[in-house]
């Protein structure tokens, strides 16, 4: 499974760390902020994996592509490198880069990849006996394969067809024109609870972290990377018993560990009661849906799909709490409690609902398909 790395590319099963260690190990050219980091320190040139970037975007479709509009395009964006969300050819394009750094009309991946001559393939008719309406197929039509595998027929001859089985965008583009605005450090030393009550210490960046549970984390995930002021999300499970848990190991109960989606986001721009409004919002959409769960016994108790705030601070704890109590009888099964050690989900858990085609774009108002 997908390590609790920040990097790009996957980890190995035996690396798997939680969301913290992860941050506070990262190379001495990075600027994320660790713990033991001095408050003030300078921050490194050269945008690194997970930091926070702030960046002025414009993405023009070339040639002819029309996108769907899933993600924010165009104006002041900012995002956490290496987190997912916007393109892969965004991050990637950022990564080294300084504040005041500025590309101009590049041409860059839709991320539909690039077109594979290697999958356009000849096939002989003779392959298709077991075909009764060849008469069918031709060029332009759509041919489902075994795996649900879909083909597009670009050539006809009288022995052989011709498929493609490229993804019907890739070679997709936009023109880029990006500058970096800003590069933050993450806020490390606010991943898990603290009870810190010096004014300048809590204050050192404007950036806050919060956890919230509630049942299956794909659809809560998605109503937080539509909040504007959110610029990252991580899926993950917390409140656990056991260190560095699999989606397996949580299913079957005995980790304890609730799925959870962890949040940041930019005090400046959105506060901790309009997080709570969102969370309130979404089990509003989904209250009749998560009180009957079909994936666990009906005398069962799951922690996993339990329903929870998990406070990284005394103020947010006092905002919980007093939204709670205004709400009892709604969320009296909501749990209160610190955040602990956060283990982030494997890969295909992450943004599941915007990889699959939900759109991410701040004030997104589309209903969220996902029964959590």
């Amino acid at each position: 499974m997908t390590s609790i790395s920040l990097q790009v590319v996957p980890t190995t099963e035996t690396t798997r760390r939680s969301l913290r260690s992860t941050m506070i190990s990262k190379p001495s050219t990075s600027t994320a902020l660790t713990p033991e980091s001095e408050p003030n320190a300078p921050l490194l040139p050269g945008a690194s994996v997970g930091d926070i970037v702030t960046v002025r975007l414009t993405l023009t479709p070339e040639n002819g592509f029309v996108p769907e509009n899933l993600f924010d395009s165009s104006g002041t964006i900012s995002f956490v490198l290496g987190w997912g969300n916007y393109l892969p050819a965004i991050h990637e394009l950022v990564t080294g880069m300084k504040v005041g750094d500025h590309v101009e009309n590049l041409s860059i991946d839709a991320g539909f990849g690039k077109r594979n001559s290697d999958m356009v393939i000849e096939v002989p008719k003779s392959n298709l006996k077991k075909i009764k309406t060849m008469d069918k197929i031709v060029e332009g039509a759509t041919l489902n394969l075994q795996g649900d595998i879909h083909v597009l027929v670009v050539k006809v001859t009288k022995d052989t067809i011709v498929v493609d089985a490229n993804h019907p965008l890739a070679g997709s583009s936009y023109s880029c024109s990006l500058t970096v605005l800003n590069i933050d450090r993450m806020p490390t030393n606010k991943l898990e609870y603290t009870d810190i009550q010096d004014k300048e210490s809590q204050e050192e960046s404007p950036f806050e972290i919060a956890t919230f549970a509630m049942g299956c984390f794909w659809g809560v995930e998605l109503a937080f990377m539509r909040t504007p002021g959110v610029v990252g999300t991580r899926a993950g499970y917390t409140q656990g018993v056991v260190a560095d848990p699999s989606y397996q190991e949580v299913c079957q109960g005995e980790t304890k560990h609730r799925e959870a989606v962890l949040v940041v986001y930019d005090s400046r721009v959105v506060s901790y009661e309009r997080l709570l409004a969102v969370y309130s919002e979404r089990l509003i959409a989904t209250a009749s849906q998560y009180k009957i769960d079909l994936f666990k016994e009906e005398d069962e108790e799951s922690l996993q799909y339990k329903h929870g705030i998990y406070f990284h601070n005394n103020e947010q704890r006092r905002l919980a709490e007093e939204f709670l109590a205004s709400n009892v009888h709604r969320y009296e099964e909501v749990e209160v409690l610190k955040s602990a050690v956060f283990y982030e989900a494997e890969e295909e858990h992450q943004q599941y609902l915007y990889k699959g085609g939900q759109a991410s774009r701040k004030n997104a108002r589309e209903t969220i398909r996902c029964y959590g």
